[in-house]
């Protein structure tokens, strides 16, 4: 899956065997939003997929276990991911302030030490610009590796970003849409206190919000 305007690697959330699309987006003056460094949940930490990580996973998951000092699971991010690795990191090249921030989040297990997916807050802008800065949207998602689904690692890795933007404060207002049939999607943003609003898109896209004040 693409990006729309030719960004590459789409994140995608990724419950049972159910894989669509979920996109976020944060607004007001997200030029305060830099590095995030590393996020710690109570059975997570959550690594930037910065540039020197990103070139490691591309010789592959020995390399990217050695560098990060963990077991990295089978199958931690699908085909589609690697085969966009390159891409991904001509873009932490060329757009400062995704670079700052890293290609998302890797999910490590902190109890087994283990990789075992991939958070995604994306935040080049809409428009190729070079100076790297937003225009006011993110997309967020995740993949997790099949063999540790089902266990609420996706939506604790998802809080958690989402969390962190909240704590910057310059962030008001975080909107969600998602397929009108992704229940997955649905449930997840339920779970993490976001409401449903609108919908768009002749009812295919149904719209979240979830505000500081909320």
């Amino acid at each position: 899956m693409f990006y729309r305007r030719g960004w590459v690697s789409q994140p995608s959330l990724r419950l049972g065997l159910e894989t669509k699309p979920l996109q976020v987006f944060i607004t007001n003056h997200l030029e305060l939003l830099y590095n995030m460094g590393d996020l710690v949940t109570k059975r997570l930490r959550l690594v930037p997929f910065k540039l020197p990580i990103v070139q490691a996973a591309m010789i592959g998951d020995t390399e990217l276990g050695k560098v990060l000092d963990v077991t990295v699971v089978p199958n931690w991010i699908d085909q589609e991911f690697y085969d966009n690795l390159p891409e991904i990191a001509n873009i932490l090249n060329k757009s400062p302030l995704q670079g700052e921030w890293g290609w998302g989040n890797l999910v490590i297990q902190q109890a087994e030490n283990t990789l075992i997916g991939h958070v995604m807050l994306k935040i080049i802008p809409d428009i190729p610009d070079p100076t790297g800065s937003p225009t006011g949207s993110l997309e967020i998602g995740y993949q997790i590796a099949p063999s540790y689904r089902r266990r609420g690692y996706g939506s604790e890795a998802t809080k958690a970003v989402l969390d962190w933007a909240f704590s910057q404060p310059s962030v008001e207002k975080v909107t969600a849409g998602c397929d009108a049939d992704n229940i997955g999607s649905q449930r997840l943003l339920e779970k993490i206190g976001m409401q449903h609003t609108q919908t768009r898109a002749n009812g295919q896209v149904l719209v979240w919000e979830l505000s500081r004040s909320s």
